[in-house]
């Protein structure tokens, strides 16, 4: 997806992000997500802040030039207005924003969603992750050197994994998916196994703020978190397939590593591969209890 303030390069992200829409509903959030960074990278170009701006004065400044160039902005981002005005339209259409069965997709304040992702960031991210093992101690003294800021993850994260846990009856029920097994045999194994994650949790937020900082502003990674929530938090079913789109955007706007840590990144994604295709071509099994409504064999899959 492109982020340059080009007109061209708008219109190839307005054709982008409107099939991107077409394959899935939640993919407007990051024709939004392209759209915010276009003007970001436009203040930030322009050069109007100071070393001695702190967030919320930077904040405040970028806000008064849009109102001042409203014009120019409503402009450059034509393109994408025109996707989302499409997409309202769509919602208008359909009486929603589902298509399919309604009563399994009914948006929920599900919060332990965006922990769950930084659990399967970790894990696909893993090779650089450990990596960033030996930087820890720096990353640390550069962003938690305020109690208030590890207390506030924790508090938010153990009230959400507290409060606002949602089992939804396809997890529990279809045993064909992969997340089944990781629903029953990891996050939920015991009551205390997510409150046991969570530091794994803040490691990997943690480092995400870190990497993403030293290439992008602050603003920049607040709208990035924004958009991961407003694409996990709502949807009441543990999916990896909420989760690929923010990962690989992830991917793609972090500092490149060293050739050894992607050549092991190439290794993990080759070896899930094959992994999961041979599961699924050579362990099948049966659901007796449905008998002739599908006598196929079934298998695992993502």
């Amino acid at each position: 997806v492109s982020t340059q303030s080009t007109g061209s390069s708008g219109i190839n992200a307005e054709y982008g992000g409107a099939i991107a829409v077409t394959f899935r509903q939640t993919n407007i959030i990051w024709v939004g997500f392209t759209a915010g960074t276009v003007v970001i990278r436009d203040i930030e170009f322009r050069g109007i802040f100071t070393d001695r701006d702190d967030f919320m004065s930077q904040f405040a400044i970028a806000f008064q030039a849009i109102l001042r160039n409203f014009k120019r902005y409503l402009k450059l981002l034509t393109p994408y207005i025109i996707v989302i005005i499409g997409f309202a339209g769509f919602i208008l259409y359909n009486k929603g924003i589902v298509v399919g069965d309604r009563s399994a997709h009914v948006a929920v304040l599900h919060f332990p969603q965006f922990l769950y992702f930084l659990l399967f960031l970790f894990f696909f991210s893993a090779p650089h992750m450990i990596q960033r093992l030996r930087y820890s101690h720096l990353t640390v003294l550069r962003y938690c050197f305020r109690p208030v800021h590890v207390a506030l993850f924790f508090a938010s994260a153990l009230l959400a994994v507290a409060c606002f846990r949602y089992e939804h009856p396809y997890l529990l029920s279809d045993n064909r998916h992969y997340t089944f097994y990781v629903w029953r045999r990891i996050l939920n194994r015991t009551p205390a196994t997510m409150y046991l994650l969570l530091p794994v949790c803040f490691y990997t937020f943690l480092n995400m703020v870190a990497l993403l900082s030293t290439v992008h502003s602050k603003f920049f990674t607040l709208l990035y978190f924004l958009c991961c929530a407003a694409q996990t938090v709502p949807q009441g079913l543990l999916e990896f397939r909420y989760f690929i789109l923010p990962y690989i955007l992830y991917r793609l706007h972090v500092p490149q590593h060293s050739w050894v840590v992607l050549f092991l990144e190439l290794c993990q994604y080759t070896l899930i591969n094959l992994l999961t295709v041979k599961v699924f071509l050579n362990k099948t099994f049966e659901w007796p209890d449905v008998g002739e409504l599908n006598p196929n064999p079934q298998r695992f899959m993502w």
